[in-house]
């Protein structure tokens, strides 16, 4: 029985060594195109992640820069409306005026 397990090893590694040298350049050939593959996918990773990076500060950059742009108009806006908001002010406390104007004018006329 341990003579028939010998051979059964001797002749399992037997096949394996027929299989190495058989198949053996096969092996490393697609073991290092695999290995090539790995590089350049993480390669391409990295440059992508690179990439991304770059956008990303663009887009902020672009962000910072409508932002600082629509505050100026909201600031513009504002200050139009403070100042056409006062010129209604006055233009009423002149109504105002002349309405007391026009009030004394017809009591110094009604007497």
């Amino acid at each position: 029985m341990e003579n028939f397990n010998d051979t059964s090893a001797s002749s399992s590694s037997k096949l394996e060594e027929i299989k190495r040298i058989i198949f053996g350049e096969e092996i490393r050939t697609y073991n290092g195109e695999i290995e090539n593959l790995r590089k350049t996918v993480e390669n391409y990773r990295t440059q992508i992640s690179v990439k991304v990076d770059e956008v990303k500060i663009e887009l902020l950059k672009s962000i910072e820069a409508v932002e600082a742009r629509l505050i100026e108009k909201i600031i513009a806006t504002q200050n139009a409306l403070r100042a056409e908001l006062e010129q209604h002010r006055r233009n009423a406390i002149y109504k105002s005026t002349l309405g007391n104007i026009f009030e004394d004018i017809s009591k110094t006329l009604a007497q």
